[in-house]
C-alpha cells in the first residue's frame, strides 16, 4: 500500500461529516413518526391508561378532598376574616402560614402530570415496536455502522464502496452516496 494511498485526516472529516449529512433526513423523518405515533396513542390513552392502572379511582378522590378542602378554606377564610373585624387586636394578629411536608401537599395537578409522564413512556415503548420505530432503530445501527467503517478505514476507495453499500440498505429504497447534480436547462439560443 502505497503512502498517498492511505486515507487523510480530513478525508476522514469529509466522510464522517457526508455520512451525517445522508443519514440525519431520514432519522428526522423517523423521528417525527414516532412522535406522531406517540402522540396518537397519548390521544387516545391517557385515560385509559389511568383507568387500567387504577390512578383514576385516587386521582378522583384526590378531587373530591380538594374540592371539599377549597371549601373549608374559604369558610375558615371568611370566618377569621370576619371575627377580626370585631376586635383591632385579633385585625393586627390575623396572619396565616402554613408548612406542609410535600407529601401532604399532593394535589390532583401532580398526580395527572405524573399520569402524563407515565402515559407519554408507555406510548414510546409501544411507538418503538411500529414500523417507523423499527425503521429508526435500522436506520441509526447504519449511521453508527458508517461511523466506525469511517474511523476504521485506511484506504478512501475501498472506504467509498463500502458505505455505497451500507447506505443501499436504508430502507425506502436506500440513500445514494454519490450525489447526483440536477439536469441544467439547455442554454437559450440568442
Amino acid at each position: 500500500m502505497a503512502k498517498d494511498e492511505r486515507l487523510k485526516l480530513y478525508e476522514r472529516d469529509h466522510f464522517d461529516e457526508k455520512v451525517d449529512k445522508k443519514l440525519e433526513p431520514l432519522i428526522e423523518r423517523e423521528e417525527l413518526r414516532i412522535k406522531a405515533t406517540v402522540q396518537d396513542i397519548l390521544n387516545k390513552g391517557t385515560k385509559t391508561f389511568a383507568k387500567n392502572i387504577g390512578a383514576d379511582k385516587v386521582i378522583n378522590a384526590l378531587q373530591d378532598a380538594e374540592d371539599r378542602l377549597k371549601k373549608a378554606s374559604r369558610n375558615a377564610y371568611i370566618f377569621f376574616d370576619q371575627s377580626s373585624k370585631k376586635h383591632v387586636i385579633w385585625s393586627k394578629l390575623k396572619e396565616y402560614k402554613f408548612d406542609r411536608d410535600d407529601r401532604d401537599s399532593i394535589t390532583v395537578k401532580n398526580c395527572q402530570e405524573q399520569l402524563e409522564k407515565w402515559a407519554e413512556a408507555q406510548a414510546k415503548q409501544l411507538a418503538e415496536k411500529t414500523p417507523q420505530g423499527r425503521n429508526l432503530a435500522y436506520i441509526k445501527a447504519i449511521k453508527e455502522r458508517a461511523k466506525d467503517m469511517v474511523k476504521e478505514a485506511s484506504i478512501p476507495s475501498e472506504l467509498i464502496q463500502g458505505l455505497a453499500g451500507l447506505l443501499k440498505l436504508c430502507p425506502n429504497g436506500g440513500v445514494e452516496w454519490t450525489t447526483k447534480l440536477p439536469a441544467l436547462p439547455p442554454p437559450k439560443s440568442k
